[in-house]
């Protein structure tokens, strides 16, 4: 699939995307990660009520830190809680998550290194937190230069999908959209991507997921991807069939041999398949 706009960078989101959904990981921030730091420090009275305030709001803004933003604004947290602060989730991410769910692959350190795009990390996770994951993964610095690395405290009060994220990173970086290639497990960010006048590819996930439970532990499951991927997006797992996805992968490390023309120069947009 040929474009006529030259292609000068690649943006990644960062979880789910730069490692696989069924690593747990992201099951396991968004359930003991966020439910603990919600009733440790926000006062919430237990796991349960804190899981149908997070939900509810992450399902509207796709972002734990600007969802807890806006509950606080509509006046959803206890009384007694203190003002929450995107960076005091970061360092409670940063220090309380197991990062050891997370493995680096040499192999897709090497892809990254020889690529001759820029690369570009944005995610709506807090910056610290965000950071955190690509030290663990190998790609910090290594890949992602701090100034090359975007998350939600850069990027506020919008978050993505909104168009206002992404305008503050096509500043930052001095691109236009139409140079930029997406690659996004989320369909939300997918679509808005598209529309923006990004080139898209998918990150489905792999078939296989372990679950978090309230109580911070992991248990394997079977479950299929559709499903799994509904559990940690809720309303937005990904859809291979969408208008919006230029093309998908399953997991990041297809990326250089599903489209070698990325690592060419002039780079394209073909893939191999």
């Amino acid at each position: 699939m040929p474009t006529t706009t030259p292609i000068t960078t690649l943006i990644f989101d960062v979880d789910d995307t730069l490692y696989d959904v069924g690593s747990g990981f992201t099951a396991h921030r968004n359930g003991y990660g966020a439910l603990s730091f919600m009733v440790e420090k926000l006062k919430l009275p237990d796991m349960e009520s804190a899981k149908e305030l997070r939900d509810e709001y992450f399902q509207k803004y796709h972002s734990t830190a600007k969802a807890l933003t806006i509950a606080e604004e509509e006046g959803k947290l206890p009384p007694q809680a203190p003002k929450f602060k995107t960076e005091d989730l970061s360092d409670w991410w940063a220090t309380q998550l197991d990062f050891t769910m997370l493995e680096p692959d040499a192999q897709l350190l090497e892809d990254f290194k020889s690529c001759p795009l820029k690369l570009v990390a944005f995610s709506n996770g807090p910056r610290k937190y965000v950071i955190r994951v690509l030290k663990q993964l190998g790609l910090h610095e290594t890949v992602f230069a701090d100034s090359d690395i975007f998350a939600i405290d850069d990027v506020l009060p919008h978050s993505k999908p909104e168009e206002g994220a992404f305008q503050v990173v096509f500043d930052a970086i001095g691109r236009k959209a139409g140079e930029c290639v997406m690659i996004e497990d989320s369909m939300k960010n997918v679509r808005s991507a598209k529309k923006l006048g990004m080139k898209t590819i998918l990150v489905s996930g792999s078939t296989q997921l372990k679950e978090d439970n309230s109580d911070g532990s992991i248990i394997p499951s079977s479950a299929a991807l559709a499903a799994a991927s509904e559990a940690t997006k809720k309303g937005d797992a990904p859809d291979v069939n969408d208008p919006a996805v230029d093309a998908s992968i399953e997991v990041i490390g297809e990326m250089k041999e599903m489209f070698p023309g990325l690592w060419q120069v002039p780079a394209n947009f073909e893939s191999s398949s």
